[in-house]
């Protein structure tokens, strides 16, 4: 059975099994000391592992299936009964021993203390084997390995891990290291039945040669497992270790990492920087003024139905092929244009009022049909007059005659929604105002179709 641990990681829990793409080539080689020569026979001889050496004064130990010595045998040995997570060998090591002394006041006063007192020669093993090549700075970095503590410690520690050095290390003190791991557990490993696997991540310095596996401090804890009588050592096995190269991030999992991910957060295609695209027309939601429905990239993806080369979400008929000027709607006929230039002043009122002329209704009739004829047409008119007389009067005259023409139109069976009017009064003269000829043509009725919004 294989158990997931959380790590503590420059202080910050990793979850364990957080990596789902692939990690690449392992950096650690023989990392289930698969290869030994010569073959394992008893106790110390981690050199018998191909690339595999102690970092300390301490001696670690290899186990294999293949060994003739039932000490150092698979599954059955002198600590217990494991099969190997992977393959048929393991390593072993004594994470720390709780060294104590006599307790020699209660030797000579009889006194209800402990017969034993802490000493001060913690023993401690640590294995290490040269990376196939050195870490990238600023590289981040998996380990993970699998440890099960022997069926005969007495105490289980925190602080397994894993710190990748330098150098080779061979201090000839067998105490604890004073380096710190870049990954190691959190928790007290106290796991006797199932292989626990102690993975997560760090960022290179760039020195790195070394991998070195042990506990470290500085904040190990140690409980008591105690059946029998007490040896007071942690002894772990260890097996399936491995060093890859962190896959980028990629939060929405969709292959594009997230430093290249124009949406990090929305799974999305390689070829659109990580985006999505809902319709399959190569443009990308974030681009696509029309997502749902496909369309060419020039139309920001948008269909255009009527083949006009005007996009439907601002094409006001798409089903019907018209001009941009038109909004996408069909250019108004000469006929039309001739009629509303014939109106600018075919038009009259009774002077001085918004009452129109008999003579005007032909060509007012006229319009009305246009409109009648044409359902996407809407009309705009614009009311204007001369500069005789009151400024003030002439922009309510304006407006009141524009007002008197949209009415007559709606009359006629416009409705009136298509119809809005102005009044400018004698703000827009197209004519000197100083001639009659001028100020007769300065009093207007101009119609514009448009397209409202």
């Amino acid at each position: 059975m294989k158990v997931t641990l959380q790590l503590a990681l420059l202080g910050v829990l990793v979850p364990g099994l957080m990596f789902g793409q692939e990690q690449g080539a392992n950096l650690v080689n023989n990392g289930s000391f698969e290869n030994t020569a010569p073959a394992v026979k008893t106790w110390d001889q981690l050199d018998h592992a191909t690339g595999w050496s102690n970092a300390n004064g301490g001696s670690v130990d290899v186990f294999s299936k293949l060994s003739c010595n039932n000490a150092v045998g698979i599954p059955d040995n002198e600590l217990g009964s494991t099969a190997a997570f992977e393959g048929e060998s393991y390593a072993g090591f004594v994470a720390w021993k709780d060294d104590m002394r006599p307790n020699w006041k209660r030797i000579l006063n009889g006194r209800d203390e402990s017969p034993f007192k802490p000493a001060w020669n913690k023993y401690s093993e640590y294995l290490q084997m040269a990376l196939t090549s050195p870490l990238t700075a600023g590289q981040k970095y998996d380990i993970s390995f699998m440890v099960k503590l022997g069926d005969q410690s007495d105490r289980a520690v925190s602080g397994i891990g894993a710190y990748c050095s330098p150098v080779m290390l061979a201090y000839p003190h067998r105490h604890q290291l004073a380096e710190l791991a870049d990954v190691s557990s959190a928790t007290i490993m106290d796991n006797k039945k199932d292989w626990v696997e102690v993975t997560g991540m760090f960022t290179a310095g760039g020195d790195e040669k070394y991998i070195v596996i042990g506990a470290f401090g500085p904040n190990m804890q140690s409980s008591k497992v105690i059946e029998g009588p007490d040896n007071q050592r942690a002894y772990y096995y260890i097996d399936g270790i491995k060093l890859n190269l962190h896959p980028e991030d990629d939060r929405d999992h969709d292959g594009v990492p997230d430093t290249e991910d124009s949406c990090p957060d929305v799974a999305g295609l390689p070829s659109l920087s990580g985006c999505p695209d809902r319709d399959g027309d190569g443009v990308a939601d974030t681009m696509d003024a029309c997502p749902d429905l496909a369309g060419p990239i020039d139309k920001q993806g948008c269909p255009d139905s009527d083949g006009d080369g005007i996009a439907d979400n601002v094409d006001k008929f798409p089903t019907v092929p018209g001009v941009a000027s038109m909004k996408g709607c069909p250019e108004v006929n000469e006929k039309t244009k001739k009629l509303f230039e014939k109106a600018l002043t075919g038009i009259q009122f009774e002077t001085g009022s918004a009452k129109i002329k008999k003579t005007s209704n032909s060509i007012l009739d006229q319009v009305a049909a246009v409109m009648n004829e044409n359902p996407e047409y809407n009309l705009e008119i614009h009311g204007h007059t001369d500069d005789q007389g009151d400024d003030a009067k002439n922009m309510t005259l304006s407006e009141e005659r524009a007002s008197s023409v949209r009415q007559y139109l709606t009359d006629k069976g416009t409705t009136g929604t298509r119809l809005k009017s102005f009044g400018h009064g004698e703000t827009m003269p197209v004519e000197d105002n100083k001639t009659s000829a001028g100020r007769a043509k300065n009093r207007r009725v101009e119609f514009k179709v448009t397209f409202f919004e």
